[in-house]
């Protein structure tokens, strides 16, 4: 009489549960890596945001740091050399050699490229040391873009101005504050 062989193995139902069981924990470690991926891509677009605000309000204080004088919330001045056009003058700043005075801008971007409102500068170009050439042309450049507002408040007691920047992200409940004294 020959001898049953014995059950190794697995059966298909076994098979199956394995299977199952496997696809549900890659599911959950899927969903996790996505889940993390995604709070890394909002982190780095904060740290990018807080990173241009930042250069942006050092150039601020470096304007800032050669004036004899600022105006805040300036008239528009015909004289002022770049155009205005429909954004509104926020910050007019005349230096202490006594060139033309620096002016920030916030308002409509000049073309498509930037993306909403932007804030702009109108001053010297600056030379290969990064200092404001004081013979150089006048030129209307955009500093930030995207930004949802621009506080800038006097000090009452010091000649300080406190700058504060907000910018949205490209999230919708991504809103980036930076701010500083200049």
């Amino acid at each position: 009489m020959r001898p049953e062989p014995s059950a190794t193995g697995f059966t298909l139902v076994e098979l199956l549960l394995a299977a199952a069981l496997g696809v549900l924990v890659c599911g959950v470690a899927l969903q996790l890596l996505i889940g993390d991926a995604a709070r890394s891509g909002a982190l780095a677009e904060t740290l990018r945001l807080r990173r241009l605000q930042g250069r942006t309000l050092a150039l601020l204080q470096g304007d800032l740091a050669q004036a004899g004088s600022w105006q805040v919330a300036p008239v528009v001045d015909p004289a002022w050399p770049c155009s205005i056009g429909t954004r509104q003058p926020v910050l007019a700043i005349t230096p202490q050699n006594g060139t033309d005075p620096v002016v920030y801008s916030l308002g409509t971007a000049p073309s498509g490229l930037w993306r909403g409102r932007v804030l702009m500068r109108c001053g010297p170009a600056f030379d290969l040391q990064g200092q404001p050439s004081s013979h150089g042309a006048y030129l209307n450049r955009v500093v930030l873009d995207r930004v949802e507002a621009f506080r800038i408040e006097q000090d009452p007691q010091l000649p300080l101005l406190h700058l504060e920047l907000e910018q949205r992200g490209r999230g919708r409940d991504q809103l980036v504050r930076s701010s500083a004294v200049g």
